[in-house]
């Protein structure tokens, strides 16, 4: 997925579908459409693209001049999409959605809820949240994070940290520095190494062949050492 301040683009199982901020402006909207793809011309050559934009109506003239973007990237406008066709791909659980803000493009382009932590959580502290939990400090030995989907720690997680809460073995725990005290995925726990090692880079956990496993992770295009 790539995007924008107001544009989003998005491969998904059915083709591609182009995200539009329905309360930002139209010639803001092109622009904006126009720096997002002008890096991909040869990736996107001959593709069609679905549009999802709210319950925003645009003018026959701004249909127009949104093919007419889309065919100068040699993309072509296949139509456009309803909410529940966004949001009930598979008949799973729908965003609620409010009237008194219609920016519906931006959780299209999320798998759940997601709550942002920008300060370190400290011994005592506990954090549970239906969704993915992602925390810009650290999480020091004594705090907590449970949370029903992913949990992403840009610091250090000392504390303990439970993804995937009501069973989702697909959730993964991340961190730069990856030394819980207690590391939980669905029904699965395991506890960090005692040799005390610093210095790892970035890593990530999760289940795989029914066993929790910590890998190094890619961030930035910087690769972690494995343990």
């Amino acid at each position: 997925m790539t995007r924008t301040d107001h544009v989003a683009l998005k491969g998904t199982r059915d083709g591609l579908v182009l995200y539009l901020d329905p309360e930002a402006d139209f010639e803001v909207l092109i622009d904006e459409l126009d720096n997002l793809i002008k890096n991909s011309d040869q990736f996107l050559q001959g593709a069609s693209v679905r549009c999802y934009a709210g319950k925003r109506e645009f003018s026959e003239e701004e249909h127009a001049s949104l093919t007419t973007a889309l065919a100068q990237k040699r993309l072509e406008l296949a139509g456009w999409l309803t909410t529940e066709e966004v949001y009930l791909p598979n008949k799973a659980k729908s965003y609620e959605t409010s009237e008194r803000d219609p920016r519906l493009w931006e959780e299209g382009m999320v798998e759940g809820h997601c709550l942002f932590i920008e300060r370190t959580l400290r011994s005592g502290k506990s954090v549970q949240f239906e969704g993915h939990v992602v925390v810009l400090g650290d999480v020091n030995p004594g705090a907590e994070i449970i949370a029903t989907g992913n949990i992403v720690v840009l610091g250090s997680l000392r504390g303990v940290a439970h993804a995937g809460a009501t069973g989702d073995r697909k959730a993964t725990v991340s961190a730069y520095h990856l030394a819980p005290t207690q590391l939980r995925i669905a029904d699965l726990v395991t506890r960090a190494p005692d040799d005390g090692t610093d210095g790892r880079g970035p890593e990530i956990a999760r289940i795989k062949d029914d066993q929790l496993m910590v890998e190094a992770a890619v961030m930035n295009g910087w690769r972690g050492k494995a343990r």
